[in-house]
């Protein structure tokens, strides 16, 4: 899994000692395990180091909060995704950007249930938007700051629609959600 680095706000070790990778592994399992109980605010580092069966120590050695394990898992649902896209060899349009990225979504709405259930879905929108920046040839704008303004936009809507969603108990039909997406980001969907 390809880590970005600390600078772009993903996970702090980056390294590949096996038993660091394990670490990591088994806190990221724990505390997720454990937002499920109970809300992520009152999970401690010492319950996750618990569940986890390691110390504090090795957990502050590769994270400095809860919120950097959360964004690993984050950082690894989206290198997932990256590999996939480029894998299916989709072409570069909105359509096919929407569609993966909500076909994914979708296989993974219980980790972004928990996030919105713990009002952690700005990590999701940030992770989104720094892995679309990313993915290079999506977008030819002429001016590269233009193309962070468009993809900043996109992860916005994208993932504040999958949020809304979530909350509405409807999110099932990755086709669905993708295709509003769309049509609000071409146009389509207002009239004036």
């Amino acid at each position: 899994v390809k880590i970005l680095t600390k600078q772009e706000g993903m996970s702090m070790y980056q390294g590949k000692n096996p038993t660091a990778l394990q670490s990591q592994n088994l806190i990221t399992e724990a505390l997720l395990a454990l937002m499920e109980e109970e809300p992520f605010q009152k999970i401690t580092i010492k319950a996750v180091c618990a569940h986890a069966g390691v110390s504090r120590q090795t957990f502050y050695s590769l994270f400095e909060n809860k919120e950097e394990v959360i964004g690993r898992r984050l950082d690894q649902l989206f290198e997932e995704y990256r590999k996939r896209f480029i894998e299916e060899k989709r072409a570069y349009t909105i359509r096919s950007l929407c569609d993966s990225i909500m076909e994914c979504f979708v296989e993974q709405k219980k980790l972004l249930s928990l996030l919105v259930e713990n009002h952690l879905d700005t990590l999701a929108r940030e992770k989104s938007e720094a892995y679309l920046l990313h993915l290079d040839n999506i977008f030819h704008a002429y001016d590269h700051e233009d193309r962070d303004y468009a993809i900043s936009f996109l992860a916005g809507a994208i993932i504040s629609m999958v949020v809304y969603a979530i909350r509405k108990d409807d999110f099932t039909d990755s086709r669905k959600i993708s295709n509003l997406v769309q049509k609000i980001i071409t146009g389509h969907y207002f009239t004036i």
